[in-house]
């Protein structure tokens, strides 16, 4: 199978600008759609299919983001800003198929906030008051940061073990809210459908995507009182079986999620999440869910 990248320099130049949070949203996800039909494509051929007709991806050094002269700096000017882990499996233009340019990237461990990163996203929202259309928070599935803080809150006696620094001790103490809802809306659902995970591995499964709506509704709350710019918030979860980035387990399609608004909302998604996954089939449960890992 080839994947070839072309460059036609007679080709119209399609505009690079996102009107409103709408289209932002809708390119991240066709983005997504694009990068899972890429890699199952791969897949296919490694495991012995017939190869199929080459992918041809059009380029242009302008849609790209990128200078067509040598010396060139192209003005910054990215339609999303992503808050994300610092995981290195999941990188954020990959996973979204954007380019140079496109978006402002923000991660840290768990995907949470600290001041230096919301001292970035400030300036973000003061510098592309015309470019940006939408905040995303990016968590991941089988999150080492929020399997660590899970497994301080089932069993606080590691906590001292793993959060040995002040700023390790950060991260694993805002971690603590997710894990904290997610065992909530476990016990609220109870024992919905029949499922071989283990206790472990359901609250983090659970507590990953609580995670990315936790900072999503902070992250709103954050720009409302800043004041300067105020473009949309969403959130999703990438599950690397899948390769999509989804608003609940088990999803078959890409997706992003507006931000909760509120506690009573944030509870309702959590409840939400247990109930999807738990109902999920045992299949996809362990291939999308099963912990393995230690932070």
């Amino acid at each position: 199978m080839d994947v070839i990248y072309r460059y036609d320099p007679y080709a119209p130049i399609e505009a690079r600008g996102v009107p409103n949070a709408a289209a932002a949203k809708q390119r991240l996800i066709e983005g997504n759609e694009r990068f899972v039909d890429l890699v199952s494509r791969m897949q296919q051929r490694t495991l012995g299919e017939s190869a199929s007709e080459p992918i041809v991806v059009p380029v242009s050094p302008l849609t790209m983001g990128l200078p067509l002269f040598p010396g060139g700096t192209p003005t910054q000017a990215p339609f999303a800003a992503v808050v994300g882990c610092a995981d290195a499996r999941v990188p954020t233009e990959s996973v979204f198929d954007q380019a140079f340019n496109d978006l402002f990237v923000l991660r840290v461990a768990g995907n949470v906030l600290g001041s230096e990163g919301l001292g970035s996203l400030h300036y973000a929202l003061k510098s592309f008051t015309e470019s940006l259309k939408m905040v995303v928070v990016l968590g991941h599935a089988k999150c080492g940061a929020v399997t660590t803080a899970c497994d301080a809150y089932r069993c606080p006696e590691t906590y001292a073990d793993v959060a040995v620094t002040h700023e390790l001790r950060s991260i694993i103490d805002q971690l603590q809210i997710a894990a904290r809802a997610a065992s909530l809306a476990l016990e609220a659902k109870g024992d919905v459908a029949e499922t071989t995970l283990d206790e472990r591995s359901k609250l983090t499964s659970v507590a990953v995507y609580v995670n990315a709506a936790v900072t999503a509704l902070a992250l709103g709350r954050e720009i409302r009182m800043f004041g300067a710019h105020s473009p949309a918030v969403a959130f999703g979860v990438y599950d690397f079986d899948s390769m999509r980035v989804q608003e609940l387990p088990g999803s078959t399609v890409s997706g992003l999620r507006s931000a909760p608004e509120s506690a009573k909302e944030l509870t309702a998604y959590a409840r939400e999440v247990a109930e999807s996954l738990l109902t999920m089939d045992g299949e996809t449960q362990a291939r999308s869910c099963q912990m393995t890992m230690q932070w």
